[in-house]
């Protein structure tokens, strides 16, 4: 079996690493499927079904994420309105859209106190239109900072367990 590429996108502000999207989009690109085409929704949803679960109730919206990273690819391959992916570095050796390290807001606890946005270092955060805290810039997260979440006073931020980063601080171990 080929190894697939990995890629983490989020989808409705949650998290969701999914296998062989890079793949995917270079069969729809050289089979000639435009993003503006109709049924391009469809085609991406089925193509990332192959390889990555994505549940009924969430289709409409990792369909919407999906043709829009669709759309920065083609436009990448046809050099038409440029985009250029950020480089986000490496952690332990690992690069860092790898690592799902990055704070989750709650929109029904944010209170709009803007505490998050004023503590963190690398610009993670902004108000949304209500008010509320989103995060804009998952992997600009620095690793095992959680200064965001201390700062928040009604707990509306979750951060993964620190122990996470044990299984990518062993798993570089055993793969040098």
């Amino acid at each position: 079996m080929t190894d697939l590429s990995y890629r983490m996108l989020f989808v409705d502000g949650v998290p969701a690493g999914l296998l062989g999207l890079d793949e995917l989009f270079k069969i729809l690109y050289e089979s000639e499927c435009a993003p503006q085409d109709a049924d391009i929704g469809e085609k991406l949803i089925r193509g990332v079904r192959q390889h990555n679960f994505v549940p009924k109730p969430a289709i409409v919206a990792y369909q919407t994420v999906l043709e829009q990273e669709y759309q920065k690819y083609y436009q990448q391959r046809t050099g038409v309105g440029e985009v250029k992916a950020p480089n986000y570095g490496t952690w332990e050796g690992i690069p860092r859209e790898q690592i799902p390290w990055f704070p989750t807001v709650s929109p029904e606890l944010c209170d709009g106190c803007g505490k998050c946005i004023e503590v963190c270092p690398k610009d993670v955060f902004e108000m949304d239109e209500a008010n509320k805290a989103v995060v804009i810039e998952p992997f600009l997260c620095i690793v095992g900072c959680c200064f965001c979440k201390s700062a928040c006073a009604p707990q509306a931020i979750l951060m993964p367990e620190k122990t996470m980063l044990d299984q990518f601080r062993h798993g570089q171990r055993h793969a040098t």
